[in-house]
């Protein structure tokens, strides 16, 4: 097995870059344009791909273990590290999933990014914006905790979306130093 090509936002350290907010090349920059427009075309929309980025950096893909070190509905799973109440409480075909079977029926989710980004657009449609961050970052016990985090998702857009749109499929990335929310 070869070195990754993608980085876990906690690795983002280690890349050479102007400074928050700057755009730096992916170390596969065909790889990271390549996964961009793969979401795009399982429909994604720029605001899915800010979550994308904030949570994965230049992989576009679930780039860390499935749960996150968290098990039942506080299990984070998929490339928009949703957690598992969120999926089994608004996604097809998870609905009406238990707690406990967040590994077994969020393994399917968490390593194929079609099903991710169906799941990710029926949260966005079920939950509107404000409750979405709320939920995905506080998940039940902290329904408050969103504000922050939605405040980076869209510095992620707004980069985005520069030059009409040209990060959007190009194998650029950017980065903030998100403090753990």
């Amino acid at each position: 097995m070869g070195m990754p090509t993608s980085l876990a936002p906690e690795s983002f350290n280690l890349l050479p870059r102007g400074g928050e907010g700057e755009p730096y090349t992916c170390p596969d920059p065909s790889g990271a344009s390549s996964a961009k427009q793969k979401l795009l075309s399982f429909g994604a929309q720029p605001i899915d791909m800010a979550v994308a980025m904030l949570e994965n950096g230049c992989a576009f893909t679930a780039a860390y273990s499935a749960g996150n070190n968290k098990q039942d509905d506080a299990a984070e799973l998929g490339v928009y590290r949703n957690n598992w109440h969120m999926i089994r409480t608004y996604c097809e075909p998870f609905k009406g999933a238990s707690a406990g079977e967040w590994f077994n029926r969020g393994q399917e989710l968490h390593n194929d990014v079609q099903i991710a980004t169906a799941c990710q657009r029926q949260l966005w449609d079920a939950l509107g914006p404000d409750q979405y961050f709320s939920l995905q970052r506080g998940g039940l016990g902290n329904m408050g905790a969103g504000s922050h985090y939605k405040e980076y998702v869209y510095k992620y857009l707004d980069f985005l979306n520069r030059n009409g749109g040209e990060h959007l499929k190009d194998g650029m990335a950017t980065y903030w130093n998100v403090a753990s929310m």
